[in-house]
């Protein structure tokens, strides 16, 4: 099987999240060192001549524990990004592997599909229960007795849900 068009994003963000995680950590840890000298518990003291260093390297380690935050906020959207992309890759990787597509006769009334969003960039799907099955379009149960009852294209279907099993692919 050849390797979705989703995939390659995915992995380059996932190893740019990784390396934006390490330099987080790196950056953590070297401000957590510039902390040593305060350890000991001892105060500044005002007016003493270890006070203008003692303050100066107080300052630095603050700036670096700055740093090393936003590093790290840097580094959470990065792995949000990469996750995101994962997902879309996974169910890219579903629907490629079907044998044929959903059609009207592998749904019955009661069924509980999961279906894509209209956006394929983004991996947000919904659960439904089927109400019915039409020439082109699934009608789903919206839950609002029927004034909400959305509609999916059958090329929408991740999955369906019959007596317990779920299926992925239509042939099986």
């Amino acid at each position: 099987m050849t390797e979705n068009p989703e995939r390659r994003p995915a992995n380059q963000l996932q190893q740019q999240a990784d390396t934006l995680n390490a330099r987080a950590d790196h950056l953590n840890a070297a401000a957590m060192g510039m902390y040593e000298r305060f350890s000991g518990g001892q105060p500044i003291l005002l007016g003493h001549h270890s006070a203008r260093g003692a303050l100066r390297d107080r300052y630095r380690a603050d700036s670096a524990t700055r740093r090393a935050i936003g590093a790290e906020e840097v580094a959470k959207r990065a792995q949000h990004k990469a996750d995101q992309a994962q997902a879309v890759a996974d169910l890219a990787d579903t629907e490629a592997a079907r044998s044929r597509p959903w059609c009207r006769t592998d749904f019955r009334p009661g069924d509980i599909v999961k279906v894509r969003d209209f956006r394929r960039d983004l991996a947000i799907t919904s659960i439904y229960r089927v109400k019915r099955a039409n020439a082109k379009t699934l009608t789903l149960d919206g839950g609002g007795g029927g004034w909400d009852d959305p509609k999916r294209q059958y090329d929408r279907v991740i999955s369906r849900t019959r007596d317990g099993i779920t299926v992925t692919d239509p042939a099986n």
